[in-house]
């Protein structure tokens, strides 16, 4: 069973002057689906501390790739609310946020950013640095997966 709530997205950008509402769902069973996959992601986390790598298993076949988009907007929204809220100090908020856009660029490739002239996409070079980033940590702490 899945509830909708609803939230909505502060948007900082020019182009959109009014906050976008976002169907935000909220899954609820006996055990509810939510509560072991959050305890996966503290596992995996557990496991990346210790510089293991998780593991994995044969193909679920579950997550298609238009559910997977669904995912990261669904997180874009709690991360804007707990930060809107005061929940997450804004750096923080950005950092992971930028990182959401670094899995979604992955998923599906995320729409042009570009400059005033229209000749450059700044997502670019921002998702290379953000990849760079995220290479030289694991080299230099041994970090897997």
């Amino acid at each position: 069973m899945a509830r909708v709530g609803k939230t909505t997205l502060a948007v900082h950008r020019q182009r959109l002057s009014s906050p976008v509402a976002v169907r935000v769902i909220i899954v609820s069973q006996p055990v509810a689906a939510d509560e072991r996959l959050y305890a996966m992601m503290q596992r995996l986390m557990v496991v990346y501390a210790r510089r293991e790598a998780p593991g994995t298993s044969a193909n679920r076949d579950v997550v298609r790739h238009q559910d997977a988009l669904d995912a990261v907007i669904q997180l874009a929204a709690v991360l804007d609310e707990t930060v809107q809220a005061g929940g997450l100090p804004t750096e923080r908020g950005m950092h992971a946020a930028a990182m959401l856009m670094v899995v979604r660029e992955f998923i599906e490739p995320l729409p042009p950013d570009w400059d005033g002239d229209g000749c450059t996409d700044y997502l670019t070079a921002d998702l290379a640095a953000m990849v760079m980033a995220l290479r030289d940590a694991r080299q230099i702490t041994g970090y897997k997966g």
